[in-house]
């Protein structure tokens, strides 16, 4: 397909009218959404520029000058900015055309053409054609300089990467990021967007940065036998895989500052499923260890192998196996779901697994202590691989702390569930531990997607409100506590309530701050070690008081972190 047929336009030496025609393509061509048809628009808008320039002069600064008409986005009267970025159009003077308004609209020529130019231009020389647009006498004019500004960001979105040193010049003289916060428009807040790519893109460059390895290896396409990357630990293929999902969901604009053609190598070789580092040596290791395991089987008597351990020679080929399986049973499937609809997913899909693992608590301790473990069990583990499949999906750079977060958070529940461990049912205690375990890594596992579609997908109001519920549901279950104290049989069923509750909480407890989280902590884990002081020494304290007192401690600690939410909306 030829330039100008992208375009939608005859072949013409009109430098005004090629930019016309991509304005109004670029209207229906979101480079979010569809980058390599931005691309291919791009491109075709910079040849048909290039057969212009090779016909006529650059005429636009007087074309412009005659014809002081509104810019492209104007309808009606009234002017509609577009979430889209346009191209460079010099932003037309006043009605009455001084020489000073024609001298800036000639300034801003010269900065679209540097950016515009088949090959790059130098970024000394860009900064000072920026330069000298922002410090055009014709800014004085209030109309021309918010035409200039509007101008100005959707030249620097269209022109991306070439135009990545100009965005912080631009954003600070302009202070798009700052004083305009609060009435922020879809092409300023693109612009603003924009800058926050280029930070995180600095930040990868450096040395310090998580993916910056992964970030160096982008540059190049990937040698498909190479032992550097098939076997350095950390796995640096998983790093590489990380960061591509990571630039795809939160950062898509990064995609242009980098080789389409390396990208689109690298994602082939990343879908191929290259076995990883870890499992790599695992793999090249077992014969060794299974030679040595027959060597000894075979060489030495049976009292020497009752002093030697030669088991533990079997575990590396175990866990060589587990990883083949693993990749055969999970990894292969879970690539086959993600390839037709996980991208598309809706929330009941992408996060179905959570109520699941959440269904297991109860579940454990409704069905007949013979057929739990194995409901359980099977349960959880559907529960843990949806959510590892989405999490591989929809990753962020924030997943692995989140997971860490709610790690931690867990760790007074478990401490209270192991001590009042013997209270319960002992038939029901293994499916109860099955399920307690599957909904605490299941929540772990898919921490990021919680997060995300809690902060980010849930209103305000709507968050308020459910916890508003979860603070109901603490108070009933604290008022479950102490009928259990006096009715054994309702005992399982609190101890259920109380998991479920901390489980709940551990998402919205995100926003506490970190003063917040520590006096938390500080009093659960003070609470705890009273109890275990007074139950070691004194044997004042039963495992029935660690019950109820504990039990409400947890309950106390979570209304708490729901007043601090609710005083604080921002947080909620």
């Amino acid at each position: 397909m030829s330039p100008w047929d992208i375009l939608a336009l005859e072949p013409t030496g009109d430098q005004l009218a090629i930019r016309r025609a991509y304005a109004r393509r670029l209207k229906v061509t979101n480079p979010e959404d569809d980058p390599d048809g931005f691309q291919a628009l791009r491109q075709a808008y910079e040849q048909a520029l290039l057969h212009a320039r090779r016909q006529a002069p650059d005429d636009s600064v007087t074309a412009v000058a005659e014809t002081a008409e509104a810019p492209p986005h104007a309808v009606d009267g009234t002017t509609e900015v577009p979430t889209e970025p346009a191209p460079a159009e010099a932003p037309p003077p006043e009605s009455t055309v001084d020489e000073a308004v024609v001298r800036h609209v000639a300034l801003c020529n010269q900065l679209g053409d540097l950016l515009s130019a088949k090959s790059p231009a130098d970024p000394a020389a860009l900064k000072d054609a920026l330069a000298a647009v922002l410090a055009s006498p014709a800014l004085a004019h209030i109309d021309v300089q918010n035409r200039t500004e509007d101008w100005l960001a959707r030249l620097l979105l269209s022109t991306a990467p070439r135009s990545d040193a100009l965005v912080p010049v631009a954003s600070a003289h302009f202070r798009w990021d700052a004083a305009k916060a609060g009435v922020q428009t879809p092409l300023l807040a693109a612009v603003q967007k924009r800058g926050r790519d280029l930070a995180f893109l600095a930040k990868l460059r450096g040395r310090d940065h998580a993916y910056a390895a992964a970030y160096r290896l982008l540059q190049a396409p990937p040698r498909r036998y190479s032992p550097r990357l098939r076997l350095s630990l950390p796995d640096l293929t998983k790093d590489v895989r990380g960061l591509m999902t990571l630039i795809r969901n939160d950062y898509p604009s990064l995609r242009a500052n980098f080789d389409t053609d390396v990208l689109a190598a690298w994602e082939a070789y990343l879908a191929a499923e290259p076995v990883s580092a870890g499992l790599a040596w695992l793999l090249l290791a077992t014969p060794l260890f299974l030679a040595a395991y027959v060597y000894l089987q075979a060489s030495l008597s049976p009292e020497d192998l009752a002093a030697w351990p030669a088991g533990f020679l079997l575990i590396p080929p175990l866990l060589a196996a587990a990883g083949l399986a693993y990749r055969l049973g999970v990894r292969m499937p879970a690539r086959w779901l993600r390839q037709r609809w996980a991208r598309d997913a809706g929330p009941a899909v992408r996060l179905g697994w959570a109520p699941l693992s959440l269904a297991l608590i109860p579940l454990a301790l409704a069905l007949p202590p013979s057929a739990g473990i194995p409901v359980t069990a099977a349960a959880a583990t559907l529960a843990l691989w949806w959510a590892g499949l989405f999490q591989m999906v929809y990753a962020n750079d924030t997943s692995r702390q989140a997971v860490r977060i709610l790690l931690a958070n867990s760790i007074p529940l478990v401490f209270w569930l192991f001590w009042i461990g013997p209270l319960l049912p002992a038939a029901r205690v293994p499916a109860f531990a099955v399920a307690v375990a599957g909904a605490l890594l299941a929540t772990s596992i898919g921490a990021g997607l919680l997060t995300r579609w809690w902060y980010a997908e849930v209103e305000q109001p709507r968050r308020r409100r459910i916890l508003g519920g979860l603070a109901l549901a603490a108070m009933l279950t604290a008022g479950l506590l102490f009928a259990a104290d006096a009715t054994p049989g309702l005992l399982p069923w609190a101890v259920a309530a109380v998991t479920l509750v901390q489980i709940l909480e551990r998402v919205p407890s995100l926003a506490l701050s970190g003063e917040a989280a520590k006096r938390r902590y500080y009093a659960i884990w003070g609470t705890g070690v009273a109890l275990r002081v007074a139950h070691t020494m004194a044997g004042a304290v039963d495992t029935h008081d660690v019950l109820l007192i504990g039990g409400l401690v947890l309950m106390a600690s979570v209304l708490g972190m729901i007043a601090y939410q609710l005083k604080r909306p921002q947080a909620a």
